[in-house]
């Protein structure tokens, strides 16, 4: 078997994982391409939160299932080997009688780590590891960063004038976004299991911080809000939607509308605590979509990996400024529409 068809058949898996993304998480981004006598036969990816997995998906593709028999499965993630909503992945390739695994990671979830790979090894399945191992990495940067640093991974997103004005000088928002960099915006949030602003923003913008413009699930709402000021006629509030509202000592329950009191601790307690909070409701991603003070306070305190800026062409004069980022230089930079795009982090996700 050539290296070069492996490849552009894990890229394959890759791809597919791919069309995952708004519907699966909390759980990866997976896909599936089975191989017999260096044809496809079947592949299939993790479609919805709860759902079939990618192997389970492929194998039922297949159109005479007694070809998976002594065929080569390529997946860019460790089939799983524990009962969840679904069986072990692991053991229906067992099974099915497969001769060897491609995986592209393994699993960094701790109830699985490598033991999917050890119960295919243990079968007499060979196993190969780490073909497109970094392309990988950067499809799942969210999933493993949750999993390895028990937190949620951080992206910040932002837009402003050319002369990095973000607002109005008297805090009224400007629709900064044309039709094409508001779908760049909307399938930032259906990849983030959550969103997050400051009670400013919430109160200068009205937002309802959901996803509209492109195909996904919406992520969870959340404020930060101190001194528990936000007005209980904003959207956030009145909708049917869930919000998270963080609070320094105040706590109460409207139907899907939380407060939770975080005690009366420093800024970067605060944050800290609102991860915490996520790690343990199991809230992987958060995009933290303003405002300035609040992408300010992320940044000052070493919490955010990833970061983008949508720059208009316009030139404001005066305003309320853009978040002062300390030490960012901004990597990359393409153009969606009539705006200049630009990010920062350890795989910017250029589309």
């Amino acid at each position: 078997m050539s290296l070069d068809k492996e490849i552009l058949w894990m890229q394959r898996a890759l791809d597919l994982a791919s069309m995952g993304s708004g519907f699966v998480a909390p759980n990866p981004l997976v896909g599936c391409v089975i191989v017999k006598d260096e044809i496809i036969i079947g592949e299939g990816y993790h479609q919805k939160y709860g759902e079939a997995h990618a192997e389970v998906n492929a194998i039922n593709s297949v159109i005479n299932a007694s070809d998976i028999r002594d065929a080569i499965v390529y997946v860019n993630l460790e089939p799983c080997s524990h009962h969840g909503k679904t069986p072990p992945c692991a053991d229906l390739l067992i099974n099915k009688g497969v001769k060897r695994v491609v995986i592209c990671n393994i699993d960094p979830n701790p109830i699985v780590a490598g033991k999917g790979i050890a119960r295919l090894k243990a079968a007499g399945i060979e196993v190969s590891l780490g073909l497109l191992a970094e392309k990988g990495e950067e499809l799942n940067r969210m999933f493993f960063h949750f999993q390895r640093e028990k937190k949620p991974y951080i992206t910040l997103k932002y837009a402003c004038s050319k002369d990095h004005f973000i607002a109005h000088v008297n805090g009224a928002p400007i629709p900064f976004s044309n039709s094409e960099s508001k779908q760049l915006v909307h399938k930032m949030r259906a990849e983030n299991q959550a969103i997050l602003i400051g009670v400013q923003t919430a109160i200068a913008d009205n937002p309802t911080l959901n996803v509209r413009y492109w195909g996904g699930n919406s992520p969870i709402r959340m404020v930060i809000d101190p001194s528990n000021r936000m007005p209980k006629e904003l959207k956030l509030v009145q909708d049917d939607e869930p919000l998270l509202v963080f609070t320094k000592n105040f706590s109460n329950t409207i139907r899907n509308k939380n407060w939770i009191s975080l005690g009366m601790g420093s800024p970067n307690e605060i944050l800290n605590s609102i991860l915490t909070y996520c790690f343990k409701s199991n809230i992987q991603s958060i995009l933290v979509e303003g405002g300035t003070q609040t992408a300010e306070l992320f940044h000052a305190a070493g919490l955010i990996n990833e970061i983008w800026k949508i720059e208009k062409q316009v030139l404001l004069g005066e305003g309320k400024p853009a978040p002062q980022l300390a030490h960012v230089e901004f990597e990359k930079k393409f153009i969606v529409g009539q705006d200049n795009v630009w990010s920062k982090g350890s795989w910017p996700k250029i589309p």
